[in-house]
């Protein structure tokens, strides 16, 4: 695509804010969670857990994902979005690898927690309910990304 016929188009409406700020609630779901891990990583009966390792192999690949996307560590400080090229850097390949990562870290949990000896550990429980609400946000985030990219097309190309 060249970029110098390209014409920029100003995002800085309702849609982007609510991207904002559901990135930055994915933010505090992925603080939450990792303080959780650090405190169930104590425990021997839950860091010793082939799933529960397994769940903190693939949290720590998305939460790097994550963080490595060029798009979403400039979004996080961002207040307005001028033009179609952020949003597109904004579900690059880490921020799609990432969701993957989330989405194995997420199951590799849900197995651990099938674990009868983990039935009652209310920290699981709470890791369980802030990894549910992080998929969430992150199918949220993505979602309306999509709609801003589509919508920001069918302008460019309406011009």
């Amino acid at each position: 695509m060249e970029l110098q016929n390209f014409h920029l188009v100003s995002y800085r409406g309702a849609e982007f804010s609510d991207v904002l700020s559901l990135i930055q609630l994915q933010n505090s779901y992925i603080n939450q969670i990792y303080k959780l891990v650090y405190l169930l990583n104590g425990d021997l009966a839950v860091s010793g857990n082939s799933e529960f390792r397994e769940f903190t192999v693939h949290f720590n690949i998305f939460a790097q994902h994550q963080a490595g996307s060029e798009g979403f560590s400039k979004a996080i400080e961002a207040v307005q979005v001028f033009h179609y090229v952020l949003l597109e850097k904004l579900l690059d390949s880490q921020v799609l690898a990432a969701a993957e990562q989330l989405e194995l870290a997420a199951g590799h949990l849900e197995d651990f927690i099938h674990d009868k000896k983990q039935l009652g550990n209310p920290q699981i429980l709470l890791l369980n309910q802030s990894i549910n609400l992080l998929e969430e946000t992150q199918l949220k985030i993505m979602e309306n990304l999509e709609t801003l990219l589509t919508g920001c097309r069918e302008n460019h190309l309406q011009n």
